[in-house]
C-alpha cells in the first residue's frame, strides 16, 4: 500500500497550492487520503474529516507541498451478529502516517485500534472512525513528535533548500525559488536569515516585471503617449528597487504636460502619488520590523547563553559535590 501512497503523493505534489503557514507551529501538513486504502465508500468521507480535525485540532491545518497525514487501515476481525435486526461488527487496525513527499520517507507513524457496530457494514466502519479522538494523548504526542522531526529535517536542510532557491532566483525563476524558501517553517533558528532571502527574492521578481514596464513607458513617451506611459508606470510595484525611478520619471512627465493635460490625467497622477507615499511608509514599517527582529534574536541569543552557562555551572558544582564526597 505504502508504494501506491508514495506514488500518489507524487502526484498530489503538482496540484497542492501552499497557502499560509499555521500561526501556531508554522509547520504545514496536508491531510491526504490514498485511493487504495481499504474502506468502503460510505466510510471515506468520515476518514477525511478525521485526518482534518488530527491537523486542525494539533496546530498543521494549513496546506504544504511537502509533508502530508495520511493512513492505512486493516480489517481486525469483522463479525454479523445472530440478533435481529443484526447488527455489523468491525474491528480496524489503523496506521497513520506523516510522509515527507519529495523524499518518500515517513516522518512519523503511530497506530490505533477502534471498534465500531452498526447496521450496515457502512455504518460500523464509520462508527468505528467515529471513535477515533484527535485530541488523545497518543494521538496529539504522535503530531507533536511530526512537527519536532519536521523541524529537524528542516534543519538539515536549509543549505540545500537555499543553494535550490538560488539556483532558481538565478535563471530568474523567482516564483519558484519563493515556493521552496516559503516550505522552511518560521521554527528553524536560520528563519531570519530565510526571510531576507525571501524579500530579496520577492523583490528581484519585482524588479524584473519593473523593469519591462519601465521600458514600455520609456518607449511611449519617446512617442509622446504620455497617458499609456503613466499607464505603465502605474505597474511599478512600491517594493521594487526600481520603483524611485518610476516617480522620477512620472515627475518628468507632469513637467512635459500643460495644464490642460495634467488637469486630464490628474487621477493618474494622484494614484502614483499615493503609491509614493506608501513605499515610503512600507520602507519605514520594515526598517522597524527589523529593528524588533534584530531585538528579539539579541535577547533569544542572550537568554540562550545565560542557560547554558546556568547548565554549566550545575554540572560543575555536581561534579565538586561528587569529589568531596
Amino acid at each position: 500500500m505504502l508504494k501506491k501512497l508514495f506514488g500518489a503523493l507524487v502526484l498530489l505534489t503538482t496540484v497542492l497550492t501552499a497557502t499560509a503557514q499555521a500561526p501556531e507551529s508554522k509547520i504545514c501538513i496536508t491531510p491526504y487520503l490514498c485511493e487504495e486504502v481499504a474502506l468502503p465508500q460510505g466510510a471515506l468521507n468520515s476518514m477525511n474529516n478525521k485526518l482534518l480535525q488530527m491537523a486542525t485540532q494539533n496546530n498543521f491545518g494549513s496546506r504544504s507541498n511537502d509533508f502530508v497525514l495520511t493512513v492505512n487501515t486493516t480489517v481486525a476481525d469483522k463479525q454479523i451478529t445472530a440478533s435481529v435486526p443484526a447488527q455489523y461488527i468491525v474491528d480496524l487496525e489503523l496506521t497513520f502516517y506523516v510522509v515527507g513527499i519529495a523524499e518518500q520517507v515517513i516522518v512519523n507513524q503511530t497506530a490505533v485500534s477502534v471498534r465500531g457496530i452498526g447496521r450496515t457494514n457502512d455504518r460500523a466502519y464509520i462508527s468505528a472512525i467515529n471513535h477515533i479522538n484527535p485530541r488523545t494523548p497518543a494521538l496529539r504526542r504522535f503530531m507533536t513528535e511530526a512537527r519536532e522531526k519536521i523541524v529537524d529535517y528542516y534543519a538539515t536542510r536549509v543549505p540545500v533548500l537555499c543553494s535550490k532557491a538560488q539556483s532558481l532566483a538565478d535563471r530568474g525563476e523567482y516564483e519558484e525559488a519563493l515556493g521552496v524558501l516559503g516550505t522552511i517553517p518560521e521554527s528553524v533558528e536560520e528563519y531570519p536569515m530565510i526571510a531576507e532571502k525571501m524579500t530579496a527574492t520577492y523583490v528581484q521578481m519585482l524588479d524584473k516585471y519593473a523593469t519591462v514596464s519601465l521600458q514600455t513607458a520609456k518607449s511611449k513617451m519617446v512617442l509622446k503617449d504620455y497617458e499609456g506611459a503613466l499607464e505603465e508606470l502605474g505597474y511599478v510595484d512600491p517594493m521594487s528597487s526600481r520603483f524611485d525611478e518610476a516617480c522620477k520619471m512620472v515627475d518628468t512627465i507632469k513637467a512635459t504636460l500643460d495644464a490642460r493635460e495634467q488637469a486630464e490625467m490628474a487621477a493618474r497622477l494622484e494614484q502614483m502619488e499615493m503609491q509614493r507615499e506608501m513605499a515610503q511608509k512600507m520602507h519605514d514599517d520594515e526598517m522597524m520590523m527589523r529593528k524588533k527582529q534584530l531585538e528579539a534574536s539579541q535577547k533569544s541569543a542572550s537568554e540562550r547563553a545565560s542557560a547554558q552557562m546556568d547548565s554549566t555551572t550545575n554540572s560543575l558544582q555536581s561534579w565538586l559535590f561528587g569529589k568531596l564526597q
